[in-house]
Parts: structure tokens; C-alpha cells; sequence
């Protein structure tokens, strides 16, 4: 017999695709303002947003995934 601690928690801490979704956004359009300003850290911006884009959806893949 197993008590209610033995049963697997739902994995928390995880962090929603919308965030990582929110973050490639802020980052291009940094991105896009630091480049009219013709700054390095545009190029950094600009770099890092797809990868973003990247985590988001992977997320909300599995989130979709989770959900079925």
C-alpha cells in the first residue's frame, strides 16, 4: 500500500513556452532598436532571439504533447 508522498509530482519549476516565447520578442525588438543605434550588442540580440524561438516552441510542443 503507498501512501499520497510515494505518487509522482507533476514537475514543477518548468517554465511555460509563453515566457520563452515573450523573452524572443523583447529580444528582437531590442535587437532591432540597438541596430538603428548601430551597437554590438544588437548583433548579440539578434542572435540569441531565434534560439528563443527555439525554446518556445520545443515547449509548447510538449506541453501540447502533456496535454494529449
Amino acid at each position: 500500500m503507498g501512501s499520497q508522498s510515494d505518487t509522482p509530482l507533476k514537475k514543477k519549476g518548468k517554465i511555460p513556452w509563453y515566457v520563452y516565447f515573450g523573452g524572443s520578442v523583447i529580444y528582437t525588438a531590442l535587437g532591432g532598436w540597438l541596430l538603428e543605434e548601430s551597437s554590438l550588442l544588437a548583433v548579440v540580440c539578434i542572435l540569441s532571439a531565434p534560439v528563443g524561438f527555439f525554446f518556445a516552441w520545443r515547449a509548447w510542443k510538449q506541453d501540447r504533447e502533456n496535454a494529449s
